[in-house]
């Protein structure tokens, strides 16, 4: 649930805007980047490589949510409530940027939202860029589960240190492996769309700071080109994730590898 007042939940939105706006200048041609992927793919590290431009994230707006809060992000505070204002908050953001004639990065994992924000911002006098994060289903689900490890003990060990530089961002929400997975399957359903439809696209392969393919390459050779991480090497991981679950305790995460690990022992 909210933990916040109506009047509390204005100023704090007040300051989300402001925050996000605070040193990006106008554009006569303002361009909408879409990055699109798997919670774990990597979209927040692209979208810190695009300067003059407003990022959109749920994430960072509940990461800031908990910080107002003192909520100690390892427990599960994430409800659909929660969810929902930070979705309100986000679309406050947008509407200001697009007010503004500013650059924005639209981060997410919703696909069905990202066509339609791609058909809808030309009509303020956007130039739209589609950029897709491409990773192994296993890897994204892995990446959830070590990021969520690696922020739980950051909060732990950096209690003073948070006041000063804030919380640390990476899955807030609480994203399940499973979920990772699934959504990075259907990413590549909305990479065939996305070529379908004529859109011009970037794809980037998780690790790689430049697009391994964008508009005007052959895509079909792109796709022969890809790079499948072996099984054995996705198995190797997780056994070192589960250790150092089991090792600190964190049955969740522990059961959440074992499930991941016994459904790719069954794909061998």
């Amino acid at each position: 649930m909210i933990e916040l007042a109506e009047d509390e939940r204005q100023v704090f939105t007040e300051r989300m805007v402001a925050e996000a706006l605070k040193g990006k200048t106008p554009s006569e041609s303002p361009t909408f980047y879409a990055l699109v992927g798997a919670p774990g793919s990597g979209k927040s590290t692209l979208a810190s490589t695009i300067d003059n431009a407003v990022v959109i994230s749920s994430d960072h707006v509940i990461a800031e949510y908990a910080k107002t809060l003192g909520i100690d992000i390892r427990e599960d505070f994430c409800d659909r409530e929660v969810g929902r204002f930070a979705t309100v908050v986000s679309n406050e953001i947008y509407k200001a940027a697009v007010k503004n004639k500013m650059n924005i990065v639209y981060d997410t994992s919703v696909l069905q939202n990202t066509f339609k924000m791609l058909e809808h911002v030309p009509k303020f006098g956007y130039q739209t860029k589609l950029k897709i994060m491409l990773v192994d289903e296993y890897q994204a689900a892995m990446n959830v589960v070590e990021r969520k490890m690696d922020n739980d003990d950051a909060f732990s060990r950096h209690r003073q240190l948070r006041e000063k530089f804030g919380y640390p961002s990476g899955n807030p929400l609480g994203v399940k492996p499973s979920t990772s997975m699934n959504v990075s399957a259907a990413v590549e359903e909305f990479v065939m769309q996305a070529v379908e439809r004529g859109y011009p696209l970037e794809i980037y392969e998780f690790g790689k700071k430049e697009p391994s393919f964008k508009t005007g390459d052959d895509f079909d050779r792109f796709i022969e080109s890809l790079e499948l991480i072996p099984m054995e090497r996705h198995l190797e991981r997780c056994e070192k994730l589960k250790r150092r679950a089991d090792n600190a305790g964190r049955e969740e995460d522990f059961m959440q590898l074992m499930a991941l690990k016994k459904e790719m022992m069954e794909r061998k």
